[in-house]
């Protein structure tokens, strides 16, 4: 067998792996992803002194050309692809409950799901931690401004988003994983509510 067919069957049955206790990647070390990975180029650009960073693209934009910062935010759309395809996949491989086959068909069950984390990715990964970091350097340049050492003020600001960065799943994860679920078991409610209804409905009609 290929060393590639390897890894590809070794990445399967991981996944599978992953899919059977329900993991979230959100508990482990691939959560980072959706803030690190669009760093690589920003990193390499200017210094590999951070390994798992959130939104740095956003802390380098004042030390790098805004194409790097660009192509960051494009690696981690990429990730946030991957999770909620990773996501969806799990939901297909639990199956549904008694209360999901009884109302939705399997694609419409699967699609709810994968916007249902889009949606918190996209919030959570992407538009919270974005603002946060993009706000605290730029009002960080007024508290570097008067630095009298050019290195100082110039990447100042851009360790002052750096150090934001550990806390920034702590601050967004829980929260809005909350207010999604929420608002998601609230759509579902409607739908099976609605579902409902259109059975009256018919069942009138047959009398």
């Amino acid at each position: 067998m290929a060393s590639t067919e390897i890894t590809v069957k070794a990445a399967q049955d991981k996944i599978g792996e992953l899919a059977d206790r329900d993991a979230d990647s959100t508990e482990s070390e691939l959560r980072y992803m959706a803030y690190g990975a669009r760093l690589r180029t920003a990193l390499r650009a200017a210094t590999r002194y951070v390994a798992y960073t959130s939104d740095v693209g956003e802390a380098f934009r004042p030390v790098v050309p805004p194409w790097v910062v660009t192509a960051a935010y494009g690696v981690s759309w990429l990730y946030l692809s991957g999770d909620v395809a990773y996501d969806s996949y799990k939901s297909y491989h639990r199956g549904p409950s008694p209360v999901e086959a009884a109302n939705f068909s399997e694609p419409v069950r699967i699609g709810i799901s994968a916007v249902q984390r889009a949606t918190f990715q996209s919030i959570a990964s992407m538009a919270l931690p974005a603002l946060t970091i993009h706000t605290a350097v730029a009002q960080s340049r007024r508290a570097w401004r008067n630095a009298t050492n050019p290195k100082v003020k110039a990447w100042g600001p851009t360790m002052t988003g750096l150090a934001i960065v550990p806390l920034l799943p702590y601050l967004y994860d829980h929260p809005v994983e909350q207010a999604t679920d929420r608002a998601f078991d609230w759509i579902r409610e409607k739908l099976i509510e609605r579902n409902q209804l259109k059975k009256d409905d018919i069942d009138s009609a047959k009398k």
